[in-house]
């Protein structure tokens, strides 16, 4: 909404501050002030309201109210209707001041409640409030909490860190063996992927879907390890591994209940080797290479944890990179050398005539045959502007094999 100074200024007998002064006053009180417009000789407010205040701020009036709060300002008369609401709120002061962390006084509170144009009643340190029939946002406790706390202004409230507790808090279990699980296969080479819980089939189906082929919850984690399966293996050549070792823990939905379920794409014997890291036999399903057991009856049979959550390590030498939109493009070179020269010398030359679009390479082959020794290696080469062309990687393998071949006894096959 907008709403004027000049106008604004009709409600009051005092000359209110600054254009600058009152938006910023409303900001940190009331609304949004989302910038101010000077236009023929008044200031033009951008107010953002809340839906929960727009019964009562909808114009200047509210505005003005609001303003005649924040800044302990009489107005020339009441703006509102004078109609009380039927909600009455009992409110103490010792409540206020445990949730907002602050030690205001009654005297306080009922100075911001008269300010807010609050009917109430005290007795001692409890007060019961009458808001403003316009008020319709003020229904229980914690609103009249609020109102004290914004008028007041949170930035007088001083900042202390609570005490800390005498008791240990007790360990969510779950929490604490999901963190255990997820560490224990992220050190075994895995990652952790999140998939869709919409399918386009499952046992419930959703009333309102939002797509046709995700109209159902999942009923198993298998569809979209699957799904993540197939589309990271056409990316491998990108990744420093030979194959995709991903897993989750996502819920499920069958018509009767909703549970969790671990699911781990089958390489080698991991099913094993966490078996044997929680110290019992894990049951489940094996199908297309995935493995998927009920988290939740597992949770049941492990023991309660003891001392303190496990926290995911990671390297400190991973920094985030930006994925290339545009696809990348293969090629293999193998080169003879002197058996005294390494992969990583024939390497750096590969690397300095290929520029930054070489982004991964791959030692795949290596032998020996008298005093010689050939290495042979994957290249990738992907641009983060555009799609890299066959004559583009052509001109750098040029450039690679003429700079590999002018090396003394080298020689690429």
């Amino acid at each position: 909404m907008e709403a004027s100074y000049n106008k604004l200024q009709e409600y009051f007998e005092d000359k209110l501050p600054s254009p600058e002064k009152v938006a910023e006053a409303l900001t940190f009180h009331s609304y949004e002030v989302e910038g101010i417009e000077e236009k023929d000789g008044d200031y033009i407010f951008d107010i953002d309201v809340l839906p929960n205040r727009a019964p009562d701020s909808s114009d200047e009036k509210g505005v003005a109210k609001e303003l005649s709060a924040v800044l302990d300002m009489s107005l020339k008369e009441d703006v509102f209707s004078g109609k009380l609401s039927e909600i009455k709120i009992t409110v103490s002061v010792s409540q206020i001041n445990k949730l907002l962390g602050a030690d205001i006084s009654a005297g306080e509170v009922e100075d911001i409640l008269k300010r807010l144009g609050f009917e109430y009643e005290v007795s001692g340190e409890e007060f019961v409030v009458n808001p403003p029939l316009e008020r319709t946002d003020l229904k229980i406790k914690i609103d009249i909490i609020e109102e004290v706390g914004r008028i007041y202004g949170y930035e007088n409230i001083e900042a202390i860190l609570p005490s800390k507790s005498e008791k240990a808090p007790k360990i969510n279990k779950k929490f604490y063996y999901v963190s255990k699980i997820k560490n224990f296969l992220v050190k075994e080479g895995f990652s952790e992927v999140y998939t869709y819980t919409f399918r386009d089939s499952g046992e419930v189906e959703m009333i309102k879907p939002f797509a046709s082929d995700k109209n159902f919850l999942r009923t198993d984690l298998r569809g979209g390890l699957l799904k993540s399966l197939e589309q990271n293996v056409k990316n491998l050549p990108l990744l420093d591994t030979d194959e995709v070792r991903i897993f989750e823990i996502g819920n499920v939905f069958s018509k009767d209940k909703e549970y969790t379920s671990l699911g781990i794409i089958d390489s080698g014997d991991i099913v094993n080797k966490l078996s044997e890291f929680l110290g019992m036999e894990i049951n489940g399903d094996s199908k297309d290479n995935i493995f998927e057991t009920n988290f939740d009856k597992l949770l049941e049979k492990l023991s309660e944890p003891e001392g303190e959550y496990e926290k995911l390590e990671t390297k400190e030498s991973i920094t985030y990179s930006s994925i290339s939109p545009y696809p990348f493009m293969l090629r293999d070179i193998a080169v003879w050398v002197p058996s005294d020269v390494t992969s990583d010398d024939v390497l750096e030359v590969v690397k300095k005539e290929s520029t930054e679009l070489l982004v991964n390479t791959k030692l795949f082959d290596e032998f020996k045959k008298d005093d010689k020794i050939s290495y042979a290696f994957n290249l990738v080469f992907q641009s983060q502007e555009k799609t890299l062309s066959d004559e583009e990687v052509n001109k750098i393998m040029d450039s690679v094999t003429e700079a590999l071949n002018s090396n003394s006894n080298w020689e690429v096959r």
